[in-house]
C-alpha cells in the first residue's frame, strides 16, 4: 500500500463511511482552517485497487524556519487496533512528512482511555486503553501526558449526554439544580429559536471579551458548514409582556392560595402544618412579586424583546456538539444556557441523533482549589457521560528539528495551531 495525497472528493467518500470520522476530520473543517490562515492536505492510505484503508486531513504550517509543523485534528481515520495497518500507515506517513519537510506532526484521537462514572470514578472492568498508548508509544509517538484541564489543543474530558431516554425521564435524570434553574428560565419568558448568519454580530458580542477571535470567526464556521447543513446559531430571546403575564398570573394565584391558608389558619384547624405552608406561600408571594416589579421595568426597557444568549452547534455522525456558549451577564440569573441545553436536548430526542457532546470538561471532580468546578457541575447536571481521551501524541518527522523546536517553544520562540475549545 502507499500513500498518496488525494482530492477532498475522495477524502470525504472514505471519511463519510469511517466508524470513528468526526467533523475535526472532514474537508469542511480543512476549508475553515485555511480561511484561518493555515495549509491542508488530504491523505489517504491505498491498497493497488485503489480501495482506501486510512485516511486523514493535516493542516500545517511553518514552524521553524522553511520546517513544517502538521496536526491531524483528532487523529488519523484508520481502525487503530489494526496492529499491521497502523504500523503500515505510520511508517509511510514518516516518510511522505519527511519529504516534504515536516519536523513533526500531532494528533489527538478521540479514543477512550478509561471508562468512568458520572464522578469521574474509574469503572472497574470498564475500558482500558493503556495497551494502545503503549503501542503508539513503541512506534515512534510520543505521549504528551494525562492533563487535567484544557493544556491540549482540544478537550481531552468531555461530558457526553445520551438520546436514549423519554422527555420526562430525560427531565428528571437531571440534577435538582439543573430542573429548577430551566423551570425558572421557563416562568421568565426566555424562547429559543434558531437564528442566521445575521445574528453573528449580536452572539459576538456575547463571547468576545472571554476568547480573543474577530467576528470572522464564527462567520467562516457558518458559513462553511451551512453549506451541508451542520451547524445551526441557537439563541435565546427574553419577551419582557409575557415574563409580566406570566408573572402576574403566578402571583394572582398565589395570593388567592395565600388566603385560603389564612383564613383556615382562623379556624384552627392543623395550625402548625398550615403555619408551614403560609411561610412557603409568602416565600413565593415575595418571589413573584417581585417577578412582576421586575418585569415591568424590563417590559418598558425592551418592549421588543431582548436577546440574551446564544450557542453554536456542530450537527455531525449522528452526533451534537456544542461547539460555544455565550450570554449576556446581565440577564444570568434568567438562565438562559440552561433552557438552552433542554430545548435542543428535546428536540433531539426523537430524531435520529444519538449523543449531544457538552464538549470541555476537566479532570478534576473536586470542589476544593478547583476554578472549573463550576463549568462540570453546569455540564454534569444534565446526566452527562464523563469521556476521558487518550490525549495527545507528537510524531517526530525529523528529530533533530523536533527537539530544536521544543527546545524553541519552552522559551515563546514558535506558535503552535490553534486553540483549546471549551
Amino acid at each position: 500500500m502507499r500513500l498518496y495525497e488525494v482530492p477532498k472528493t475522495v477524502f470525504d467518500e472514505f471519511s463519510e463511511k469511517n466508524k470513528i470520522r468526526n467533523f475535526y476530520q472532514t474537508s469542511e473543517y480543512g476549508d475553515w482552517m485555511e480561511k484561518r490562515g493555515y495549509k491542508c492536505m488530504y491523505l489517504a492510505f491505498m491498497d493497488e485497487a485503489r480501495t482506501v484503508h486510512a485516511a486523514t486531513l493535516i493542516i500545517y504550517k511553518n514552524v521553524f524556519g522553511d520546517y513544517r509543523y502538521g496536526y491531524a485534528p483528532r487523529g488519523f481515520l484508520i481502525n487503530y487496533n489494526d496492529d499491521e495497518l497502523f504500523k503500515e500507515f505510520t511508517r509511510h506517513i514518516k516518510m511522505f512528512l519527511k519529504a516534504k519537510n515536516f519536523a513533526y506532526l500531532k494528533i489527538d484521537p478521540p479514543l477512550i482511555y478509561r471508562s468512568r462514572n458520572r464522578k469521574g470514578e474509574i469503572i472497574q472492568g470498564g475500558k482500558d486503553n493503556t495497551p494502545l498508548i503503549n503501542k503508539l508509544k513503541d512506534l515512534g509517538y510520543i505521549h504528551l501526558g494525562f492533563n487535567t484541564n484544557f493544556e491540549a489543543l482540544k478537550p481531552r474530558w468531555n461530558a457526553v449526554i445520551k438520546l436514549d431516554k423519554k422527555e420526562n425521564e430525560m427531565f428528571n435524570s437531571f440534577s435538582k439544580d439543573i430542573r429548577n434553574k430551566i423551570n425558572n428560565s421557563m416562568r421568565k419568558g426566555l424562547l429559543v429559536y434558531k437564528g442566521t448568519e445575521h445574528d453573528i454580530p449580536i452572539f459576538y458580542d456575547f463571547i468576545k471579551k472571554n476568547y480573543d477571535r474577530p467576528i470572522s470567526y464564527y462567520y467562516d464556521y457558518y458559513e462553511i458548514f451551512k453549506k451541508r447543513d451542520m451547524i445551526d446559531l441557537y439563541l435565546v430571546k427574553l419577551d419582557p409582556i409575557k415574563y409580566l403575564e406570566t408573572s402576574k398570573y403566578l402571583y394572582e394565584n398565589e395570593l388567592e392560595n395565600n388566603n385560603m391558608i389564612l383564613k383556615e389558619m382562623m379556624r384552627k384547624v392543623k395550625k402548625k402544618n398550615l403555619t408551614n405552608k403560609k411561610i412557603e406561600s409568602d416565600k413565593l408571594l415575595n418571589v413573584y412579586k417581585k417577578d412582576v416589579i421586575k418585569a415591568t421595568e424590563l417590559a418598558a426597557k425592551y418592549p421588543d424583546g431582548i436577546i440574551i444568549g446564544g450557542s453554536m452547534i456542530i450537527k455531525y455522525n449522528k452526533q451534537l456538539q456544542f461547539l460555544i456558549d455565550g450570554i449576556d451577564e446581565t440577564f444570568k440569573s434568567f438562565n438562559p444556557n440552561h433552557l438552552l441545553k433542554w430545548t435542543v436536548i428535546k428536540e433531539y430526542l426523537n430524531s435520529n441523533f444519538y449523543y449531544i457532546d457538552l464538549n470541555g470538561i476537566v479532570g478534576n471532580f473536586e470542589k476544593e482549589n478547583n476554578k472549573y468546578y463550576g463549568l462540570n457541575r453546569f455540564k454534569l447536571g444534565f446526566n452527562s457521560d464523563v469521556i476521558e481521551y487518550i490525549g495527545e501524541f507528537n510524531l517526530p518527522i525529523n528529530n533533530t528539528i523536533y527537539h530544536i523546536v521544543q527546545q524553541s517553544r519552552l522559551f515563546g520562540l514558535t506558535n503552535n495551531i490553534g486553540t483549546n475549545k471549551k
